[in-house]
């Protein structure tokens, strides 16, 4: 896969998780998310079962969809410093404080 390409990858990826903030939290990408996302995904995947955020939920094919774009490019996405674009992101192992948070909600 060429640079351009991968790029265009990242967006869709982060694009993707930021629609997961939303649908959960109404926040375009609230914070964590380029931890929490990832985690939950990797849970609903793994479990065959939709994992609950906020107000929303992560289903299995919606993980499914996620966990394959980052198999293409070798990373989730993370927003960057400007909040414009997304940047490549390697979430594992998930710190401490983000685990806690997710397995309180």
């Amino acid at each position: 896969m060429d640079d351009g390409v991968r790029r265009s990858v990242l967006q869709l990826l982060g694009n993707a998780m930021s629609d997961i903030s939303e649908d959960c939290w109404a926040a375009g990408w609230l914070g964590g998310t380029e931890y929490h996302v990832p985690e939950l995904c990797r849970r609903a995947a793994e479990s065959g079962r939709a994992q609950r955020w906020g107000a929303g939920t992560v289903t299995p094919d919606r993980a499914l969809g996620l966990v394959y774009l980052t198999e293409q490019i070798g990373c989730w996405a993370d927003l960057d410093a400007a909040g414009v674009a997304y940047v490549p992101h390697h979430p594992f192992p998930i710190p401490l404080e983000h685990l806690a948070v997710l397995d309180r909600q």
